[in-house]
């Protein structure tokens, strides 16, 4: 009698035990799958903005382009640089420069739908993928908005700021183009806009077509 009690104790305190070490053993799994995500979001999203970064961008980007040519399809690339960026930061200073990026991103995300990009390309400049327009009309609509959202003073602090851009475009409508191609399209749309931008925000490039 006496060993079938101590038997029911210890079959009692292995269970207690063994279910014990399963909740802790879930827990463990549960924070390396959090980590895990954490990790995989940082590789392609900048810490800063949170906006996705150039990694994701071309990837995207590439696969938006092979969609693109099997399906016959067109997609829009803006590329907005921020203009005189540097001097908010030697004047205001690096959490000042900070906030404007920030917010420069939210504005950026709030201009475009669900299935587009609007990424850290580095430093200040900003590159937003269109897939699936209908061609340069939808891309003007998106610059339109972009460049409402843009005049908009930020507010730094005790001080008010107007910090202008200069936004170029380009547009993939067929044949075959690589990232490179395409980005560099609005790339050189976009200084061509710098070098004679009077401080607001600009489209230029229309229908590039950077098919070979």
């Amino acid at each position: 009698m006496r060993s079938d009690k101590y038997s029911n104790a210890s079959r009692s305190f292995l269970v207690e035990t063994l279910a014990k070490s399963n909740v802790q053993l879930k827990r463990e799994v549960a924070n390396l799958e959090r980590e895990l995500a954490l990790a995989r979001h940082l590789a392609y999203h900048d810490p800063l903005t949170g906006l996705p970064n150039r990694a994701l961008l071309l990837d995207r980007l590439q696969q938006a382009i092979l969609q693109a040519e099997r399906q016959n399809k067109a997609i829009g690339l803006l590329l907005l640089d921020l203009d005189c960026f540097k001097h908010v930061n030697d004047r205001l200073g690096h959490n000042a420069g900070d906030l404007v990026l920030r917010v420069t991103a939210q504005r950026l995300a709030s201009c475009i739908r669900a299935g587009d990009t609007a990424s850290r390309y580095g430093g200040d400049e900003f590159v937003i993928l269109l897939p699936d327009i209908r061609g340069n009309d939808d891309v003007v609509t998106v610059a339109q908005k972009i460049t409402a959202s843009m005049s908009i003073p930020h507010q730094v602090g005790d001080e008010t700021i107007l910090v202008s851009a200069s936004l170029g475009s380009a547009v993939f409508d067929g044949g075959r183009a690589s990232c490179d191609e395409l980005i560099g399209a609005a790339d050189s749309a976009m200084y061509r806009v710098k070098a004679r931008s009077d401080g607001s925000v600009s489209v230029a490039g229309g229908l590039a077509d950077v098919a070979a």
